[in-house]
């Protein structure tokens, strides 16, 4: 190797090895949590069942039809996230559930690097390990791997290196970054359409070319929305609609399992913000994400879409910080928030070649630094004082997720232990064949997707040829504590059918159709 090269060389690693090992910490941590709860039968929904079956036929080459939503039901008309599409060739290579589970802990400990990196270039190793281990073990992260796999885990790194884009000025590589959010969930539109309005305002000292294109990609933002809401979900939804409108007239409509309901009275802002008080503990833990002072930042704005719809909605479920993946998009762009405060803060304040200065031009750039200067009208290099309270800005994120920590799922790792049903478990899944078709319940729904057409209990009722045959779990919270057989069940449930028991163990039950 040349010398230049080896020079170039031993810097890179120097810069990056630190992010790296913080990244691969967080990626090991999630990996062990999600094969733990796959080791201890852990089904916190269907969810995972769903988009397993999306990824299969992604992976064939198939439109995303989820029998478990319905008969030929098409995924794309629920939410819409055609980016999933990119998961079809791991998935082929691995068929399993649990591909799509370490799929996410990867994307997630993917994100932890421009953070991470950013955070040492401002405040050196010490601020790398604060801010990416605080970052990489958030609530909302935590929340999103314990809920299993979800298409929002595609937004957390396009997020991330957005935001560190964004506080960098590197105003193409942002839209860059953000632009494909269109594609993992139909909301996100109204995501980049605020973030080009961060841009615009940001960029106000740019000139009006800079403003206009800033603007532009708002456009883009709100019209992907538009349109994907009202042509390309119900052109794909079975009822014609979207289904989850805010008013709460369509949600979940579609789906066997639900349809439209009457509309409702959108509430005032005070209800929205207050009413049940569990929101307001969800707004201070997203604030100390961002150390408080980030939400001063105009990216601190993008959380506004992602909360409006969730605190506007009735679902309970979406309100809460501590479970669930609806934080997960909040977490990279809070701490982004608070690294551009961070830089503003220690931003030099006059020409000179400072240590400091030399530091934040290799940080922001050199044209960038100028800028950063000029918004501030500045004269002086940083004061002392602002690295004392960029320290203690990033500090804050780390004392709320310690003060947090045991209400989180990480806590809960020592306890998921295996399921002493994991052999009767693995039984109930051999005794139904390959390319059979199959309806259960929320255990091993997920399981048995690889190589099957996998049905939801319930969902089969206007199928002319039911299942082959029926899994059930008696342990299963689906069945809200109801003594139920598959044999039985799935002859009461197909009228003119008759079904019989070929395995029987440990609670898991196994019934294959006759008639």
């Amino acid at each position: 190797m040349k010398g230049p090269d080896r020079v170039a060389a031993t810097r890179l690693v120097a810069t990056w090895w630190l992010p790296t090992v913080i990244a691969c910490a967080v990626g090991a941590l999630y990996v062990c949590y999600s094969v733990a709860q796959w080791r201890a039968l852990v089904a916190p929904s269907w969810d995972l069942g769903i988009f397993t079956e999306a990824v299969q036929a992604y992976s064939r080459f198939e439109a995303p039809i989820v029998p478990i939503k319905g008969p030929g039901y098409n995924l794309l008309g629920d939410h819409f996230h055609p980016l999933l599409v990119l998961l079809g060739p791991i998935f082929r290579l691995f068929s399993s559930a649990l591909t799509l589970l370490v799929v996410q802990d990867v994307l997630i400990a993917v994100s932890v690097l421009p953070i991470a990196r950013f955070a040492q270039r401002l405040l050196g190793r010490g601020g790398a390990l604060l801010v990416g281990l605080a970052y990489g073990l958030g609530w909302g992260l935590q929340g999103a791997v314990a809920a299993q796999f979800h298409e929002v885990c595609l937004a957390v790194p396009l997020l991330a290196f957005g935001g560190v884009a964004f506080v960098q000025r590197r105003w193409g590589a942002c839209m860059a970054w953000l632009a494909p959010l269109v594609l993992v969930k139909e909301d996100l539109g109204l995501t980049v359409f605020i973030a080009g309005l961060a841009l615009a305002w940001r960029r106000r000292g740019e000139g009006r070319s800079g403003v206009l294109r800033s603007l532009a990609y708002a456009l883009f933002g709100i019209v992907a929305f538009v349109v994907t809401v009202k042509v390309l979900l119900p052109a794909m939804n079975p009822a014609g609609t979207w289904a989850y409108s805010l008013d709460g007239a369509a949600t979940g409509a579609g789906t066997p399992t639900a349809g439209t309901t009457a509309a409702r009275a959108i509430p005032s802002l005070w209800d929205i913000l207050t009413t049940p008080s569990v929101k307001l503990v969800t707004l201070l833990v997203l604030a100390a994400g961002a150390g408080f002072v980030g939400s001063a930042s105009p990216w601190f704005v993008l959380v506004l879409p992602t909360l409006a719809w969730r605190f506007a909605g009735s679902v309970n479920a979406y309100y809460g910080w501590d479970s669930w993946h609806y934080n997960a998009v909040l977490v990279p762009i809070a701490a982004c928030s608070l690294l551009d405060v961070i830089t503003q803060w220690l931003a030099p304040e006059r020409p000179s070649r400072s240590a400091a200065a030399s530091a934040l031009a290799e940080v922001v750039g050199e044209d960038a630094l100028r800028d950063l200067r000029a918004d501030q009208g500045a004269s002086a290099s940083p004061r002392r004082g602002w690295r004392v309270a960029a320290w203690v800005a990033a500090c804050v994120p780390a004392v709320s997720l310690a003060l947090t920590a045991s209400s989180l799922p990480l806590w809960k790792l020592p306890s998921l232990t295996e399921d002493p049903r994991m052999a009767a478990a693995q039984g109930a899944l051999d005794a139904v064949p390959e390319g059979a078709s199959v309806e259960t319940d929320t255990t091993l729904l997920a399981r048995l997707v690889p190589g099957r057409d996998v049905y939801w209990v319930g969902t089969t009722g206007q199928m002319d040829t039911p299942p082959e045959y029926v899994v059930i779990d008696t342990r299963s919270y689906a069945w809200g504590g109801m003594q139920v057989d598959a044999e039985s069940w799935g002859s009461s449930a197909h009228p003119g059918h008759s079904y019989e028991t070929v395995y029987a163990k440990q609670g898991f039950r196994v019934a294959r159709r006759t008639s």
